[in-house]
């Protein structure tokens, strides 16, 4: 069976209690600004600003006749 993303932190946490403190304390302190990475924002506000423009965008896609003439293009046996 696989283990879940709970199961194997759980593991992960077991292991860790068994080093020794300093271990202990250099794992706590990566994992602190690993979290930190990835649940700050990276985008400052403009970029915030232009992203919002571009999703407000009409969105444009491509027929299949289109695809399939550009493929043609490359590969006329298409």
């Amino acid at each position: 069976m696989t283990k879940t993303g709970a199961d194997k932190l759980s593991d992960l946490l077991s292991a860790v209690r068994a080093l020794p403190q300093p271990g202990q304390d250099m794992l706590v302190q990566e994992l602190e600004e690993r979290l930190a990475e990835l649940t700050e924002p990276h985008l400052n506000d403009a970029q915030r600003t232009e992203v919002k423009r571009r999703l407000a965008l009409p969105r444009r896609h491509a027929s299949d006749e289109d695809v399939n003439a550009l493929l043609r293009g490359y590969n006329p046996s298409l």
